[in-house]
């Protein structure tokens, strides 16, 4: 409904193209978070069919918990994995790991010989530390995409923090450093990783990588106006925009400006900053626009959540 190519937006930029539109971070990351080679989808879709069976009824969840207890384990259940709970991927794949050896006792129990005879092969445990790592990343990040206080601006910092992350971890891996992803590193005891562990890694954080580019092409956070929308007072005037240099020198002036500044956030601090240094609704809207609408995006992000939260209160 919201496509660019046929739905709302392309409706919309048909009819005003200055107009700026943005997909929800949070929604694109979790898309991003889907794509996997299909050696990496392949193991995952053994760990699922495991889960499912160990949680398939009462019996199989009674007798699970019972070997649990049995063996001092931390907890006693699995967890599902479901598409429409983006962080319940990561989550299952943590707990699955954890409860390892708690698994395998139950499908020999149980006399399921093919499940066990899959899920006790070696790339198979070395791909399940693989993804509970980069699944516990990925859904941190998810987390650090939620809350108030936030904006386009600080969600693309965190957005690029992460890509520059996986370059890093892309790197060390080719290196055969596996210090990134402590599960891994534990699994494979210091020993090197075979060269298939190592393509099928490479591929997935290749693939990350084009997955993050193609859905986040993002803003360029040192451009002049957005800078001067970050952090006014660190902004050289000559970069600014002439029609609003003398409108933009009054707010770098005025020393209440200043004090504010240190301790508002830029959603609280945007609309003061605006106010005080325009006098008109003409400035104040050909300010909106100069900046490329991104403060008035804040606001509305802001309001959004807020809006949404109250809802869930009451």
């Amino acid at each position: 409904m919201l496509g660019s190519r046929s739905g709302f937006i392309s409706l919309v930029k048909h009819k005003n193209p200055n107009v700026l539109v943005t997909h929800c971070f949070i929604h694109r990351q979790a898309l991003v978070s889907k794509t996997m080679p299909s050696s990496l989808c392949a193991n995952l879709a053994i760990v699922i069919k495991v889960v499912n069976y160990i949680e398939s009824g009462a019996s199989n969840t009674s007798l699970f918990r019972q070997i649990c207890e049995g063996m001092d384990a931390t907890h006693q259940s699995l967890l599902f994995h479901t598409q429409v709970r983006w962080l319940s991927k990561g989550n299952m794949l943590a707990r699955v790991f954890e409860l390892k050896e708690e698994v395998d006792t139950f499908l020999k129990m149980k006399c399921k010989m093919d499940l066990l005879t899959e899920f006790n092969k070696p790339e198979i445990v070395s791909h399940l530390a693989y993804l509970a790592d980069i699944f516990e990343a990925l859904n941190e990040l998810n987390r650090k995409l939620q809350g108030r206080d936030t904006n386009i601006i600080s969600h693309t910092n965190k957005i690029n923090a992460f890509i520059s992350k996986s370059k890093l971890w892309r790197r060390k891996i080719m290196e055969g450093n596996t210090c990134s992803f402590h599960r891994l590193t534990d699994v494979l005891c210091n020993e090197p990783f075979s060269a298939q562990l190592h393509k099928d890694i490479m591929e997935h954080l290749d693939c990350l990588g084009r997955e993050f580019t193609k859905y986040f092409p993002g803003i360029n956070t040192e451009d002049p106006l957005i800078a001067m929308v970050r952090n006014p007072f660190k902004c050289v005037v000559e970069t600014i925009p002439e029609d609003i240099q003398e409108e933009f020198l009054e707010l770098v002036h005025d020393s209440f400006s200043k004090d504010e500044f240190q301790i508002f956030s830029l959603s609280d601090f945007g609309p003061k900053c605006i106010w005080l240094i325009q006098s008109s609704v003409n400035k104040l809207l050909k300010l909106f626009y100069l900046s490329h609408q991104l403060i008035y995006v804040s606001l509305d992000f802001q309001a959004y959540l807020l809006s949404k939260q109250s809802l869930e209160t009451n």
